[in-house]
This record gives C-alpha cells, sequence and structure tokens, in this order.
C-alpha cells in the first residue's frame, strides 16, 4: 500500500521513569506523537495535567549557536547562487561523535569573544559609513582654497556654503545684484542641476538674504568643527578612513580564524535542538501525581519492533496498539518505492491525502514526467537535464529531499529525450535540415503539421482525467457502495469511454467499432442522466439533476481537455526559439574572422537561455495540470504528515546511523 498502515500507540509509564520513556521514543524514532491534552480538553481536568517543561536556557544556547554561524557564514568566502548553495557541503560525524560535540565546544566562551568582536566591527562600520559620507561631500567642495575656520572669522561679512537648483540661479542673481549690492557670490561647481557656489552676505542684506534662500530652496550647508580647507579635511579623513578600514579587517581576520569550528557549531546546533525536541515532546504528555500517560502513532510495520524495545523498560510501562478507530485520523505517511518515490515531493507540495483517500503518486509521476517531456521535446536540452541531475546526484553532497528532486529531474529529461525523437526535435534544427534517419515514420514535425500533436495532447488530457474520476469511483466504493460509484462516476468512464472508441472508429473507417462506441456513449449519457443523481428523493430531481449534470460536464470536459493543449504550446515554443537561434547564429556566421566566434557564442548563449525560461514552464504547467484538472476530480488532501519523534538533523549528517541523513 502507498499510504502506510498506522497502528494507535497508548502508552502508560510511572511518573518517575518519564524521562527513560523519552529517551527510548527517541532512539526508536518510530512514534509519532498525538497532543494529548488538546484532544483530551476538558474530559480529564481534575485527574490530570501537561506536562511542562523549562527550556529557556535551551532557547538561549540555540539562539547563541545561530548567532555564530550566521556570523561566521557573513565573512565565510563561499560561490554564490544555487549551484553555489548545492556546493556547500554538509557536516558528516558518527553518533558519538555527534554526543561528544557539547563538550567539544565551549559555546559560552566562543559566544563573548565572537559578540565583543562584532560590537567592536559594527562601530567601526558605523564610523566608515560615517566618514565616508563626509568625505563625499567634501569632495563637492574642494574648489574652495580657503580655511573654513578664517571664513567663520570675517567681521562685515558672513560666508555661506550654499547648493542652488542651476534653473533658479539667473532669477537668484539678478535678485541679490539690485538688493544686496555688498554681498559677493561666486559658482564653484555644477553636479548635473545643482550649482555649488560660496557666497559672501554683508551682515546688513543677512535677512533679505534668508528670505532669497527660502523662496528658491537655496540650500545651505554646514561642516561644523572643520577649520582647513575642504581639500585638507577630506585629505585628513581619507587617512583616517585607511586607519578605520585597516581595524575593520583586523577584526575580520579574528573572526575569520574561528572558521574552522563552523562544522562543530552547526553539530552543536543540531544536537541541542534535538534536546530541545525532548522537552518539548514532553508537552504532549498528560501526568497525575504517579502516572504519565501519550498516545501517538505507529506504523504498522514497526510496531512489534516498538512493542519489544518499549517492554524492555520493565512491567511497569503499559503499552497498548491497535488499528485505528472510524472516530481517528491517523497522519500520512507515503512509502512509494523505486522510481515512483520522487513524485511524492510534487505531493508534498499540494498536501498529502488523507487517510481514506487512495495515494495519487503513482499516477502523478509518469504523467508528470511525460507532460514535462512534451513541454520540452528536445533530444539536446533533455539531454542536458538529464545529464546535470546526474552530475548532481553523482557528485554533490544533498539531502534526501534534494537528491529525490534531481532524481524527478533526471527521468524528466530522459522523458525530454524521448518525446524529442518523435517530434524531431534536436537543439531547434529545422525537420527539412535534418538526416532521413532521423525522420522515420511515425515521427512528427510540430512545426509545419500541428494537429496530430494537438489531437495526442488532448487524448492524454481525456485519459488522465479519467484516471482521475476512476479513482473517485474506487473510494466511492470503498467508502460507500460499488452501485453508487458506478451511478457518479462509472457513467461518466462509460461515456467517455464510448466517445473514444467512436472516435477510433471514426478514424480508422471501421463501421462496427464506430457504431460500438455510440452505443457506449449513448449509454453513458443515459446513465449520467438517470443515475448521476441518484440520491435525490424525487424522480424529478434525479431526472432534471442528472440532465444538468450531463450539461455540466460536456463543459467542463472541454475546458480540461482544452489545458492539455497548452502542453503543445510549450513544446512548439521551445523549438521555435531555438530554430530562430540557428538562424541568428546562421547568419552571423558569414562575418570574416569573427563569425565563427560570434556563432558558437549565439549557440550556446541562446540554447542556454531557451533551456532555462522553458525549464520553468515546463515544470510549472504539468504541475498546474495534476493539481487542477486531475486532483480536482478525486482529491481531497487534509493529512498530517508522519512525523516520528526521534533524531532529526538539518546540517549534520549522521552516518553510522540509518536514517539519519538530514
Amino acid at each position: 500500500m502507498p499510504v502506510a498502515r498506522m497502528l494507535k500507540a497508548t502508552i502508560l509509564v510511572p511518573a518517575e521513569r518519564r524521562d527513560e520513556l523519552v529517551q527510548r521514543l527517541y532512539e526508536l524514532g518510530a512514534v509519532h506523537v498525538v497532543n494529548l491534552p488538546s484532544a483530551m480538553e476538558g474530559e480529564l481536568e481534575e485527574l490530570a495535567v501537561p506536562c511542562r517543561s523549562e527550556v529557556r536556557e535551551l532557547k538561549l544556547a540555540i539562539s547563541r549557536c545561530d548567532f555564530l554561524i550566521e556570523l561566521l557564514e557573513r565573512f565565510e568566502e563561499r560561490k554564490g547562487g544555487l549551484l553555489g548553495g548545492l556546493l556547500q557541503g554538509r557536516t558528516h560525524l558518527t553518533y558519538e561523535e555527534f554526543l561528544r560535540v557539547e563538550k567539544e565546544v565551549d559555546l559560552e566562551a566562543l559566544y563573548r569573544e565572537l559578540e565583543d568582536l562584532d560590537i567592536q566591527l559594527r562601530h567601526v562600520e558605523s564610523r566608515i559609513a560615517e566618514i565616508g559620507r563626509s568625505v563625499e561631500e567634501l569632495r563637492l567642495w574642494e574648489e574652495l582654497r580657503f580655511p573654513l575656520g578664517e571664513l567663520r572669522e570675517l567681521r562685515w561679512v558672513e560666508v555661506r556654503l550654499a547648493v542652488l537648483g542651476a534653473g533658479h540661479y539667473p532669477a537668484w542673481e539678478r535678485e541679490m545684484e539690485e538688493a544686496c549690492p555688498y554681498s559677493w557670490w561666486e559658482e564653484l561647481r555644477r553636479d548635473g542641476e545643482r550649482l555649488f557656489m560660496v557666497v559672501a552676505v554683508h551682515r546688513e542684506d543677512l535677512d533679505f538674504f534668508r528670505e532669497l534662500a527660502q523662496r528658491y530652496e537655496l540650500e545651505e550647508v554646514h561642516f561644523p568643527g572643520v577649520d582647513s580647507t575642504p581639500e585638507e579635511e577630506a585629505a585628513r579623513l581619507r587617512k583616517r578612513l585607511e586607519e578605520e578600514a585597516t581595524a575593520r579587517e583586523r577584526l575580520v581576520e579574528g573572526i575569520r580564524e574561528k572558521l574552522p569550528l563552523k562544522p562543530k557549531l552547526l553539530a552543536l546546533n543540531d544536537y541541542l535542538r534535538n534536546l530541545l525536541l525532548k522537552e518539548e515532546v514532553q508537552e504532549n504528555f498528560l501526568r497525575t501525581d504517579r502516572v504519565v500517560a501519550l498516545e501517538g502513532w505507529v506504523e504498522e510495520s514497526r510496531g512489534e519492533e516498538v512493542l519489544l524495545a518499549l517492554e524492555e523498560l520493565g512491567d511497569t510501562l503499559d503499552v497498548t496498539l491497535e488499528p485505528p478507530g472510524e472516530e481517528d485520523l491517523p497522519p500520512t505517511l507515503l512509502v512509494n518505492r523505486g522510481g515512483i518515490k520522487p513524485a511524492e515531493s510534487l505531493i508534498n507540495l499540494f498536501g498529502l491525502p488523507n487517510p481514506g483517500e487512495t495515494d495519487p503518486t503513482p499516477f502523478v509521476a509518469p504523467f508528470f514526467v511525460l507532460f514535462f517531456g512534451m513541454c520540452i521535446g528536445d533530444v539536446g536540452y533533455g539531454a542536458l537535464i538529464a545529464l546535470g541531475s546526474w552530475l548532481a546526484l553523482r557528485k554533490l553532497d544533498l539531502s534526501e529531499a534534494v537528491r529525490r528532486f534531481f532524481r524527478l529531474m533526471l527521468y524528466c529529461g530522459i522523458a525530454s529525450m524521448v518525446v524529442g525523437v518523435f517530434t524531431r526535435g534536436w537543439f531547434g534544427i529545422e525537420g527539412e535540415a535534418l538526416p532521413a534517419v532521423l525522420k522515420f515514420p511515425g515521427t512528427l514535425d510540430v512545426l509545419l503539421n500541428p494537429i496530430p500533436m494537438m489531437l495526442i495532447c488532448a487524448a492524454l488530457g481525456l485519459i488522465h482525467i479519467s484516471i482521475g474520476v476512476a479513482i473517485e469511483m474506487y473510494d466511492n466504493m470503498r467508502h460507500n457502495s460499488v452501485w453508487m460509484g458506478f451511478c457518479e462516476q462509472g457513467t461518466t468512464l462509460l461515456m467517455w469511454l464510448g466517445l473514444a472508441v467512436m472516435a477510433l472508429g471514426a478514424g480508422v473507417k471501421v463501421k462496427p467499432v464506430q457504431t460500438a462506441g455510440t452505443w457506449a456513449l449513448a449509454a453513458g449519457a443515459a446513465g449520467v442522466v438517470f443515475l448521476s443523481n441518484i440520491s435525490s428523493k424525487s424522480i424529478l430531481g434525479k431526472f432534471f439533476g442528472g440532465l444538468y449534470n450531463l450539461y455540466g460536464l460536456f463543459g467542463a470536459t472541454i475546458g480540461d481537455v482544452a489545458s492539455y493543449l497548452r502542453l503543445y504550446a510549450l513544446g512548439m515554443a521551445t523549438v521555435a526559439i531555438g530554430s530562430v537561434i540557428n538562424r541568428m547564429a546562421g547568419m552571423i556566421f558569414a562575418i570574416p574572422v569573427l563569425g565563427v566566434v560570434l556563432m558558437v557564442a549565439i549557440l550556446a548563449g541562446g540554447h542556454i537561455f531557451n533551456l532555462l525560461i522553458n525549464l520553468l514552464g515546463a515544470f510549472v504547467h504539468p504541475l498546474r495540470l495534476q493539481y487542477v484538472e486531475f486532483f480536482g476530480k478525486f482529491y481531497e488532501d487534509g493529512g498530517e504528515p508522519f512525523r516520528p519523534f526521534g533524531l532529526r538533523t538539518e546540517k549534520v549528517v549522521i552516518d553510522d546511523l540509518q536514517g539519519g541523513k538530514a
């Protein structure tokens, strides 16, 4: 079964042995613990209370560990982008090394040391930023050759440094000449639309100068405490800036000296989070003065293992494992194997099936891979996807989730190659230019003859949504009755089967096949009208409700099937853009000398660009077909993920424990 069967576990243990139970459950990693206080709220308030844990110190240690890791990563030399992130190896340890990591790292001392360096660094960076702003401001006034201190000591005039919009300058100058004949000003520089000038205003004219400044939005600039010329002050600040930069580099080097400790800190972070997990899981327990109770779920295949492991704690422990009742909602664990398992990530993106549903993964996997291949539809591009995914699986240290993604992309690349063989997709080379061996009977030219490919897309769409209806019929038969499943979904399938057989008979011109399809279509349509609304109490309700269902069925089916035509559109876009790139490269090739170089650059860059932009559509649209058209026929989701209490790591891989990989 793709969805694992679950057993409900009920455990009672003496209060003094609670820690032993927690440790044994943690080592087993097989029990999904239920929040019992929430589940039994109001029922046992007078008899039992939730367990409480003191985790403040643990959370403080984790926050300090997070700070140290983030600080070290700020100054770590690493390659950027997605590829750089993937190339960052994870920390590999044995379980014994993992347990010793808390003793090997003096977290308190390391935190104090690096926190002090970080505080000093932030102060230095703040001063560097402030000095940099001052240097930039002084740079705009370096043409002023007078010491600013002397200018402030003049007896009859006040010297102002001012910035004025260039558009306002003629009018401002005219009014200053008329009203302030004893004043003087000089333009120092222009920077875009801003005019920088020095103005010497007679003290008797200060009031009028301020009025003009307000009216023409003149901005006064001040350099308090600066007595030398702007050029001399800027030179002094640049020297200080070099000193601060040296101090910053010294502090950064002090932080980088601790980079070898990063793997230990990553391991310590995971170790502390596991300690926190052990404490927090106890908040899901109920306790009295003498007994602690907990409930959870265990995968049926591990039930015997759990019983034997817990029995080792002695007779004082009471463990019960039983199948779930009708009112129970066990968590969901998908247990697909082989080539289907990578597609579970697509189900997780949408939501897990609830316990009563059929796992759609075996149906999603082949159709997603096929649809992806149809959207790319090129042997060359498919080979690049498959090769890149294969190299990632072989060369990179990836988590299991990422490995599943690349394995899925490997299958999608192979599917793209297969589709490309039958649609004559070879790096966008036009079909007429391909050698005869690549144009064997049965291949299609999606650019010059699109109808066959569009019909294939429509047929695949009808098959796809029919499978969805068949799954809903199966679930209906399981949970309600065989008759209801046939009435509500079976009649629809019969009608679609008749339509397909009738179309096949018309296509191959075999009259008996066409006639059989027509009768099946009529029987299915009649079944929809008279049986699909069988739950209605009145005869008229059954008939008119069924008639409405038939109308809605035809309308919805046409819309759903039309969505699958986008597979052809995306595949055609890939081929068309590739063909344009090839033509551009062919035109450039005629240029003497540089032609070959430019042609290679256009071919390489153009085809990589084409592949990248079409990868997004090739992933998103097949996913949409699964989530909207396919899941819309039967899927409800809502399942709670099965998360057993046990060792969990994010950045650390425990090499000698099965399932210890993060």
